[in-house]
């Protein structure tokens, strides 16, 4: 069926596009016989598409296993995947396979209890190295201003390695039981349609898949995100702040930068974080947009006590720019609902862009395991996440304007983070890192 499906779209896409240059209008005949026929396999497909919906999703009405379809293939795709299989699902993932991945992630507790929930933290951990403390410096004049002892699992990662593990697990199949099928299409979801309990996908080659449910991790401007909050949600945000990213041999730098701590300078406006990452260094240089020129790198560290190797024309930067962070106002339409950057724009002021993807497929995971049916777990899903996630981006963005201050203010910031900087920012992180005890407030 879904051969034919291809070839109607295929033929249809065709037929149109020459119909609007007038190839046709000689020959009549054509135009009469091939629209209706057009129209008519259409309808019987769609149809069809909706019997065979409706019938999946009463199978998840009765607790048989259900299709759902993941779109988006980067780490939070791959973890939603991961929480639908292992809750007893059959899954459909769409879109195209995702280029080696660059640089690493900061997992602090809460992201190793969503690992835990999904079953990956033991293969994620094996190319985890784990650090000893957050290590706050000034930028200036090289001081320590606080230092905080890591008691729980915090760990660097990288990207490359935390994907693949999840892959794995995803190919590995559901444990303890009898695995739930798995499929992929390779091109990315171009439509979502839903009529009532008929829940329909269309890719951009013509693909149709009738499923239960969508979990749209496809990020801001994948086709989930403008289906649940309306067609402008995809619209670009503006900026503030630019990451500058590099991942740097251990060889080409200081050995202070090899120590396993999470490193944070703060001075003139602007922050570096740094962290081993096997054999190199994984660092993030974040700027004002005002500061975003080709020079950058040169102009900020040529000459610095300890970045100056960084002006090394040889390393090669990426630049992301940063908007403030979000939260969609909405998880959920129907049987659709948003995870990763499709619902929430996280910057890496608290080190949480991955770790909230991975909350997003732990709690996922937990509310299709305890619902009654499909649709309850959603709806539980979406409403836990956008409160929890609300939280952790209004403190992703004043972390970053706190960060971000310069002059007598930035002083004045190291000069509080001097006296309470280890209970301060204990206070500051223990609702975020849920997931570690020693932090939890008292």
């Amino acid at each position: 069926m879904a051969g034919n499906i291809r070839a109607t779209n295929n033929l249809e896409r065709h037929y149109f596009a020459y119909e609007k240059t007038g190839v046709f209008a000689p020959y009549p005949l054509c135009s009469a016989v091939l629209r209706p026929y057009l129209i008519l396999v259409r309808t019987l497909t769609e149809s069809y598409i909706v019997a065979e919906t409706k019938q999946g999703f009463m199978a998840g009405k009765q607790g048989v296993a259900t299709m759902i379809a993941v779109s988006g293939t980067g780490i939070a795709g791959i973890a939603a995947a991961v929480a639908a299989q292992h809750a007893g699902h059959d899954v459909i993932v769409i879109g195209p396979s995702p280029r080696t991945m660059a640089g690493g992630v900061q997992l602090a507790p809460n992201g190793w209890a969503a690992l835990d929930d999904l079953g990956v933290a033991d293969a994620v951990a094996e190319g985890t190295i784990w650090l000893n403390d957050i290590t706050v410096r000034d930028l200036n004049n090289l001081a320590t201003i606080t230092r905080l002892p890591l008691e729980n699992r915090y760990g660097a990662v990288s990207r490359q390695h935390l994907h693949q593990s999840l892959n794995q697990a995803l190919d590995g199949g559901k444990p303890g039981g009898k695995t739930p099928q798995i499929s992929r299409i390779t091109t990315p979801i171009a439509a979502i349609h839903q009529d009532g309990t008929a829940l329909t996908v269309m890719t951009e080659e013509g693909e149709n898949a009738a499923v239960t449910a969508v979990i749209a991790a496809d990020g801001q401007h994948g086709a989930g995100r403008p289906y649940v909050l309306g067609e402008d949600a995809s619209r670009r945000t503006s900026a503030d702040k630019v990451a500058l990213r590099a991942e740097i041999p251990k060889d080409m730098l200081p050995a202070q930068f090899s120590t396993p701590s999470s490193n944070l300078w703060l001075g003139n406006g602007m922050h570096v974080v740094h962290y081993p990452l096997g054999e190199s260094v994984n660092l993030v240089v974040t700027v004002p947009v005002r500061l975003n020129k080709p020079d950058v790198i040169e102009h900020l560290f040529a000459g610095h006590a300890v970045f100056a190797p960084l002006a090394n024309p040889e390393i090669v930067w990426a630049r992301t720019p940063l908007p403030r962070a979000s939260n969609a106002v909405c998880w959920r339409r129907g049987n659709v609902v948003l995870a990763g950057d499709a619902a929430h724009i996280m910057p890496p002021h608290l080190a949480q862009g991955a770790g909230q993807s991975l909350e997003d497929a732990a709690c996922l995971y937990r509310c299709l395991t305890t619902a009654e049916d499909v649709p309850a777990a959603l709806s539980r899903y979406a409403v836990t996440r956008a409160r929890a996630v609300s939280m952790v981006a209004n403190k992703a963005n004043l972390s970053g304007q706190i960060m971000g201050l310069g002059g007598p203010a930035g002083r004045l910031r190291n000069m509080v983070l001097d006296v309470g900087g280890n209970q301060l920012m204990k206070g500051w992180l223990a609702d975020v890192w849920a997931g570690d005890q020693s932090l939890a407030r008292r």
